[in-house]
């Protein structure tokens, strides 16, 4: 049997197409290794959202290539770069752009060595490899059109899955163990929009929840303009339904999110927080920044300054604006130096480290509900877990340094003590 491994870079949305394309290698006869040092071919399912991502992207590609792998390129980059690719790098085997990957094992097998994305539906699988807690991509690309953005060109336009196949999707998961659903899409609360036939967001939270298995539902990637007060009432009242939500603002400034080209503008931004703010006690935010757009001037970023000390935001990722090709703000005149937007960055990073060393010294001497997912990685003398307000990879875990508990399940759990981003505790 040929052995392949998986190499999955950028979000978790590519994540869930990684999983997707194992399972269909496997079921094609391939044998699915873990360390790609042991595998005959690997595929590099790439990211291409940023210039930086490109360039992980081939630098993976040809340090496989070079190790005398067979590499199969899947993803974005694919989308983004098109068939000129072919004469870049003609050492790949096959690229495979989005919306094909059922067809990746009848192109290895007949040797074809492109296949053009298309984007007329949404991946469905039933394997994943992040055991407890599984993303479940409900829909695909974005119709928002964001000034800075190459995700409808790259991605194309919305395309929801019917609510029937995201049920029917969670319940093969949670057969497998899965206790945690993270709905993600480009646009979470466009879910739907573009299908008469489908639910609303806040209705299918509610059909999923009916799962037994389920125990969690974490919602991710909520655009401001399109977070409702149905799906705000959901988050707060459903019991399995975690209180947090990922809310990518981008900016707070009105003039700054209409260079970018933000549906809603500061209007849909402050509509959303004063939602979450008065549904529940605590719903936890995390949010991303982008600091350094085209309009952004000193008065501009001092107003994000303000915002981000007033600690609206529980986690937060700060990204510096990069002018891409091909997006609308690539041809806006771009006045501040790649030092300056560093320098902003690290500011607002700043900022709110403070915020944020404040809200989890809060929780030392409380008990919290925790799943216990694993050994710490850097020993197994340690139990890692996460809390209800703690995504996967971006929001620092529990660490357990007393009690024993089985991975995949819950446990009550005291903060003793608090790091940078994660918190320690011992099983009560």
């Amino acid at each position: 049997m040929k052995s392949i491994a998986m190499v999955s870079l950028g979000c978790p949305k590519n994540l869930v197409d990684s999983e997707y394309i194992c399972e269909r290698l496997m079921g094609a006869g391939y044998t699915l290794v873990s360390d790609p040092e042991h595998a005959e071919s690997v595929v590099v399912n790439t990211c291409a959202f940023l210039t930086s991502a490109v360039e992980e992207s081939i630098e993976t590609m040809l340090r496989y290539i070079d190790e005398g792998k067979k590499v199969i390129c899947a993803g974005c980059i694919v989308s983004r770069y098109g068939n000129e690719l072919l004469a870049e790098l003609p050492e790949v085997q096959l690229f495979a752009g989005p919306g094909t990957y059922g067809d990746l094992p009848g192109a290895l097998e007949s040797g074809t060595k492109y296949l053009s994305g298309c984007f007329s539906e949404v991946v469905r699988r039933s394997y994943s490899t992040t055991g407890s807690h599984a993303y479940v991509k409900v829909s695909e690309g974005c119709s928002n059109h964001c000034s800075y953005c190459l995700i409808p060109s790259i991605r194309g336009e919305l395309v929801s899955k019917h609510h029937q196949e995201v049920i029917d999707e969670c319940k093969a998961l949670a057969d497998r163990g899965v206790r945690e659903i993270i709905l993600v899409a480009q646009d979470l609360g466009s879910f739907g929009t573009d299908n008469d036939d489908s639910l609303s967001l806040s209705k299918l939270v509610e059909k999923i929840s009916l799962l037994n298995d389920i125990a969690w539902i974490r919602l991710m990637y909520m655009h401001p303009a399109t977070t409702t007060e149905a799906i705000v009432r959901t988050i707060a009242e459903n019991p399995k339904v975690v209180p947090y939500i990922d809310l990518p603002i981008q900016h707070i400034s009105q003039q700054v999110l209409y260079a970018m080209g933000r549906k809603g503008g500061s209007d849909a931004v402050w509509k959303a927080l004063d939602l979450l703010k008065s549904q529940a006690e605590h719903i936890w935010i995390r949010s991303t920044i982008m600091v350094g757009h085209p309009g952004e001037d000193n008065k501009a970023f001092e107003e994000l300054e303000g915002f981000i000390r007033q600690g609206y935001i529980d986690h937060l990722g700060v990204f510096t604006y990069s002018s891409e090709e091909g997006t609308k703000s690539a041809k806006m005149p771009n006045v501040l130096s790649q030092k300056l937007k560093d320098e902003r960055r690290e500011g607002i990073m700043a900022l709110q480290q403070d915020v944020s060393r404040k809200r989890l010294k809060s929780l030392v001497g409380k008990s919290i509900h925790v799943l216990v997912e694993g050994f710490h990685p850097e020993t197994d003398l340690l139990l890692k877990g996460r809390s209800e307000f703690q995504a996967p990879e971006v929001d620092g875990v529990v660490i357990i340094n007393e009690g024993h508990a089985s991975f995949g399940t819950f446990s009550r759990v005291e903060i003793t003590d608090t790091m940078e981003y994660d918190l320690l505790g011992r099983i009560v």
